[in-house]
């Protein structure tokens, strides 16, 4: 019965080890398909002899020509022939924009400060939980029962007091760092020009 416990507790601890890295990022199970017209650099726009290259995965938004409201935010993917590829965050396709509807493209900050908040709040609270599942597993090693859990929910609190609001501080300083370094490309006649391959 103690092998089975310590085995459960383990196999939490891990599961709870890998949403940590794949909500902070070090884990990315995207692929990456093969199109023979991608351009594998990166988005290349020009205007008046200069040119800049949006590298590939960079976040962009898209904004329509027609309605400047409508737009697309995510990863930039690549590039077919006449549309551009950009997967969207939480989608696992990839959404086809075609290059004569873009009015222009953003890059840089792009997220408002509240998503940044945010996110840091979402990483204070699965750290809590990391904590809280070490101490249970500490304890239900040492023979705790059912204490352990509780010792784990209690710390869990407790430490949640600590690091969700130093989540949402991180985030919150993070979104100000980033603030004001969005770049705007037009794109259209006399404007920036979408380099196709």
């Amino acid at each position: 019965m103690n092998k089975t416990r310590t085995f459960l507790i383990s196999g939490l601890a891990t599961m709870t080890l890998i949403i940590t890295l794949f909500e902070t990022g070090f884990l990315n199970l995207e692929s990456q398909p093969l199109i023979a017209q991608e351009d594998a650099s990166g988005l290349t726009l020009e205007k008046d002899g200069e040119q800049v290259l949006i590298p590939l995965e960079e976040w962009v938004v898209v904004s329509s020509a027609y309605d400047p409201s409508n737009t697309v935010r995510g990863l930039y993917m690549g590039m077919t022939v006449d549309a551009l590829r950009i997967q969207e965050k939480g989608e696992s396709f990839e959404r086809e924009i075609p290059i004569d509807e873009i009015g222009s493209i953003f890059t840089g900050k792009t997220k408002s400060t509240k998503e940044y908040v945010w996110g840091g709040v979402k990483l204070g609270g699965l750290v809590s939980v990391g904590i809280g599942g070490v101490f249970t597993f500490l304890f239900l090693t040492d023979g705790g029962g059912l204490d352990a859990f509780f010792c784990g929910g209690i710390a869990a609190l407790f430490s949640g007091i600590y690091t969700v609001p130093g989540g949402a501080l991180i985030g919150f300083i993070r979104g100000k760092v980033a603030e004001g370094k969005a770049v705007e490309y037009v794109i259209g006649s006399g404007e920036w020009m979408i380099v196709t391959p």
